[in-house]
């Protein structure tokens, strides 16, 4: 159903609708609030949490865009919230030294999806967050920053240092990769 009618059919009270809306974006954004949380949970949370938002703000949509992205963007802010109240996100300001550590190309792609998964799951709050608004949701510093409340030079310090992380867990997995410092 295009999204322009559904919209409509929900806010006309159709239950089936609303159903429909529902079944056809949950999964995404599980998906995406799996990427904030470590714990499934929380998640699963958020996503409640998200669509309620999304039907009692539904008649707010212009359907000049898509349906699809108007969601994201309520359930990342939804993500965004709960991280701040749950967990008061702590941005990682202490300048300890980090080495910019680069992994050779082809070391990723021997690296499967989940185990990305996985890595990405086990940076701090602070850092996963910047890296999903950043490298997931393509976010700009600015934007990220207005978002979380920080500063500009703290999203790209915490990126900076979040990539590190990245490329020291997956030397890690496979030491005999090619890095550099």
């Amino acid at each position: 159903m295009d999204d322009k009618i559904l919209v409509e059919k929900c806010l006309s009270g159709d239950q089936k609708a609303c159903k429909e809306l529902f079944d056809q974006y949950a999964s995404p954004m599980l998906a995406l609030c799996n990427r904030y949380f470590t714990n499934s949970n929380e998640a699963e949370d958020a996503v409640q949490d998200g669509f309620i938002k999304i039907f009692q703000n539904l008649h707010t949509f212009k359907s000049d865009g898509p349906l699809g992205a108007w969601i994201r963007r309520i359930m990342v802010n939804t993500c965004l919230s709960k991280i701040k109240s749950w967990y008061s996100v702590h941005m990682e300001s202490n300048e300890e030294a980090f080495y910019d550590r680069s992994v050779e190309p082809d070391a990723i792609s021997e690296i499967s999806y989940q185990e990305i998964e996985i890595l990405i799951n086990k940076l701090p709050p602070g850092y996963r967050t910047v890296f999903n608004l950043s490298i997931v949701e393509g976010y700009s510093y600015t934007e990220i920053a207005e978002l979380l409340n920080v500063t500009e030079s703290t999203c790209r310090s915490q990126l900076f240092k979040a990539k590190n992380y990245l490329a020291r867990q997956i030397i890690k997995l496979n030491p005999n990769l090619k890095y550099s410092l």
